[in-house]
């Protein structure tokens, strides 16, 4: 295991970046992958929880969706309707996602289990390999 510093923010592109290598063979890069993918799930719990929709935003957001795919090219004008009617709900919403934003700059220390370029499965790309870089040692 080593200490890793970044930014909420870093590790949140590196789980993302654990999410897209968890397919690709080999035990020993599998067990790495996920024993660091369930470490930095519980690490950035809060950051999930606190940047969670409120269900009536969510019912907004389904509206817009639902107006937007039914008539793309005209919908501009509905949807900015809706959101004037639900003014305070989208100013919330917006509120809280840059509170979300600001945590993602915080800097944490976790405990990850790092992986030698050897254990590297032969088809991992350099995309996935700039992803979980943070690890590879």
């Amino acid at each position: 295991m080593t200490t890793i510093n970044a930014t909420k923010g870093e590790f949140v592109n590196l789980i993302n970046g654990l999410f897209q290598v968890q397919e690709l063979k080999g035990k020993k890069f599998g067990l790495v992958v996920s024993k660091n993918i369930t470490t930095l799930k519980k690490e950035l719990e809060h950051l999930e929880d606190l940047g969670k929709p409120s269900e009536e935003f969510m019912k907004l957001a389904q509206k817009v969706n639902e107006i937007s795919t039914k008539d793309p090219e005209n919908s501009k004008a509905e949807i900015d309707k809706l959101e004037k009617e639900n003014e305070e709900l989208v100013k919330l919403r917006r509120e809280q996602m840059e509170n979300v934003t600001e945590l993602m700059k915080d800097t944490m220390s976790i405990k990850l289990k790092t992986v030698s370029e050897e254990l590297l499965p032969e088809d991992i790309t350099a995309q996935q390999i700039n992803n979980i870089e943070k690890i590879i040692k």
